[in-house]
């Protein structure tokens, strides 16, 4: 009998959460596809066939991290009240606090860099970013609409500034030592950006 979308698609999330679970636990480089098959209750074969890869399941675990951008701009979209700025500022803080609270997403995250440098030169596009700022650009968009930016910033300089801040502060966490505080220190910051911009 063949497997219907739904139960597809809650395999290739069983699969996921127990790559995130590996990863975190042993490190990227000595988590095995065949640890990661056995914790999801599937075959590797089903790992290769959702993820091709070990990378592509990290590239995967990446994507993840958009999407709350995304639900956030649709929501946002359809309510009329409320200040976009303080919910994208709200958004990013609660990553970034979650993120901090288990140390071992450092070392994920480094890995994440680097495997994003070491394939940026074969892409012609990054459909990770594109969205990531697609979605951060529509969130400003609406702030724009509803309150105004303050000169001279746009809509397009609000979103490339924000986007590289968020990544700066993600490789200066992932390379500083333990006396950075994501949660504090990067949180500060992106507050006190947001801040500049509302009116």
């Amino acid at each position: 009998m063949r497997r219907t979308k739904e139960q597809a698609a809650e395999t290739r999330r069983q699969i996921l959460r127990s790559a995130e679970e590996e990863f975190l636990a042993r490190g990227y480089e000595n988590a095995k596809l065949e640890d990661i098959a056995a914790a999801a209750g599937v075959t590797r074969g089903a790992v290769h066939w959702h993820f091709k890869s070990k990378q592509g399941l990290l590239f995967a675990l990446r994507d993840e991290s958009k999407q709350v951008f995304i639900e956030l701009a649709e929501h946002l979209a359809k309510e009329d009240a409320g200040q976009p700025l303080d919910a994208l500022g709200d958004l990013i803080c609660g990553e970034f606090a979650k993120w901090s609270a288990d140390p071992r997403h450092r070392g994920m995250m480094r890995v994440m860099f680097y495997l994003d440098l070491t394939t940026i030169c074969t892409k012609e596009h990054d459909p990770f970013r594109e969205a990531l700022l697609g979605a951060i650009g529509k969130v400003l968009e609406l702030a724009e609409q509803r309150h105004g930016l303050p000169h001279p910033w746009t809509v397009q300089s609000a979103t490339s500034v924000m986007y590289g801040l968020i990544e700066g502060l993600l490789m200066g966490w992932c390379r500083e030592d333990v006396t950075f505080d994501l949660a504090q220190h990067g949180a500060a910051v992106i507050r006190a950006l947001l801040a500049s911009w509302k009116r």
